[in-house]
């Protein structure tokens, strides 16, 4: 029997979270819903027999090994300051397989940023993808210098995985065929997405308070993925999943997030009415489907839309998301101009122009390093990148010292 492919992360949703505690929904989500996407794209695409680990597998090294010749690691910014992956490093060291990463990303203030006070577990790993990784699939090129100051050459720049959720090759041409019809028609609903009620930086306060006013004035929704706390207070009417909620914190959320003079009161039907959370990458996806129109700081809520087929702009205001929105010629602007230039969400709109040739294009450019990705442990595509050329090929056995081939029937 061929080995499977070991999968860390979710298939897209949370079973049963509607019975479900906050903080046990939280962790399984990794504290933002976002990582729904991506992990939900790479499990769509893998076409072998796909062992989720911590749900159908546990994360017994030998028992990983009995079954799967390789691991795939789903990834996000774990290069960045503060941030520790000793679950993860000790059990890459444990299992001792091959394995993957695919979006992997470097979080700094801005591109000029080269010294990084990592963790010592965030050090291990990037050994461990020079000893076990035949190849890495990073956001953009930031990170993939990142990297390669740190010895790490291997790697391709492939994105977010959830650019290729929607199987359809001309993506773009869509989203821009739904721009169209939308400037025709008029801007009629949008969604806004949240980041958080209490940010540090003073600038991403006034983004998060204009798009909170916008949602609340106009015919809009908006989507909130991470802070706990804050989704703690959404969900606190829902009887199963029952939280001790400050008595202060509703009035310094409604402060922090509302217009000046709105009440409480006014800010617990802005709740009820018009935010949303989501524990699964299909609702999600429907319901961003019907809107004309998505924008926030937010990378993976503005892709949910995108990749329905919804136009979206994406505001970045570090390196996180400036790569991706670079990698993939998505409509992007920093933060600076945003606030400079978009006054009501119609000013958004009409700066979310983009080459919808330039994108598909892109779009296949990714998918293909992707694919060699794929190809690097053996993996059978499936999805948009079943399609390929070259797709259909056998996949070459992996090669590099030490590697584990897919074994035979």
């Amino acid at each position: 029997m061929t080995k499977g492919i070991a999968l860390v992360g979710t298939d897209g949703h949370v079973p049963g979270v509607a019975l479900m505690d906050t903080a046990e929904a939280m962790r399984q989500v990794g504290n933002n819903t976002g990582n729904l996407l991506f992990q939900y794209a790479m499990y769509s695409l893998i076409g072998d027999r796909r062992y989720l680990l911590g749900r159908e597998l546990g994360w017994r090294g030998d028992r990983v090994r009995a079954l799967c010749r390789a691991v795939v690691l789903p990834s996000a910014n774990f290069l960045r300051e503060g941030f520790d992956m000793s679950g993860v490093t000790g059990f890459l060291e444990k299992v001792d397989l091959p394995f993957v990463m695919v979006g992997l990303g470097a979080q700094a203030p801005d591109y000029r940023t080269r010294d990084f006070d990592f963790h010592p577990s965030v050090l291990r790993l990037i050994d461990l993808i020079r000893e076990r990784a035949p190849l890495v699939g990073v956001r953009g090129a930031f990170t993939a210098e990142v990297l390669a100051d740190r010895g790490v050459t291997n790697v391709l720049v492939t994105g977010c995985p959830s650019n290729f959720i929607n199987p359809a090759p001309d993506l773009g041409a869509r989203v821009a065929a739904k721009r169209a019809r939308t400037r025709a028609a008029g801007l009629r609903g949008f969604i806004t997405h949240g980041d958080e009620p209490w940010p540090r930086d003073p600038v991403k306060q006034q983004i998060e308070k204009r798009l909170v006013a916008w949602t609340h004035a106009g015919a809009g929704m908006m989507s909130q993925q991470s802070v706990p706390v804050f989704m703690e207070y959404i969900r606190h009417a829902n009887g199963a999943a029952p939280a001790d909620i400050p008595e202060n914190r509703e009035p310094a959320l409604a402060r922090a997030l509302m217009p000046p003079g709105a009440t409480v009161e006014e800010f617990r039907v802005f709740v009820a009415a018009k935010l949303r959370s989501y524990f699964s990458v299909h609702q999600w996806m429907e319901d961003s489907a019907r809107y004309d129109f998505s924008v926030g700081m937010r990378l993976h809520g503005n892709m949910v839309a995108w990749q329905a087929g919804t136009p979206a702009l994406w505001v970045h205001h570090d390196s996180r998301t400036r790569e991706l929105a670079e990698a993939m010629a998505l409509p992007t602007l920093p933060v600076a101009r945003f606030l400079e230039e978009c006054h009501s969400i119609e000013d958004a709109f009409a700066r979310a122009e983009f080459d919808p040739a330039a994108y598909d294009a892109r779009r296949r450019e990714l998918a293909g390093r992707l694919l060699k990705i794929f190809e690097s442990i053996g993996m059978t595509p499936t999805g948009y990148l079943a399609d390929l050329p070259g797709a259909e090929s056998t996949p070459a056995p992996m090669s590099r010292p030490g590697a584990i081939a897919p074994s035979g029937p």
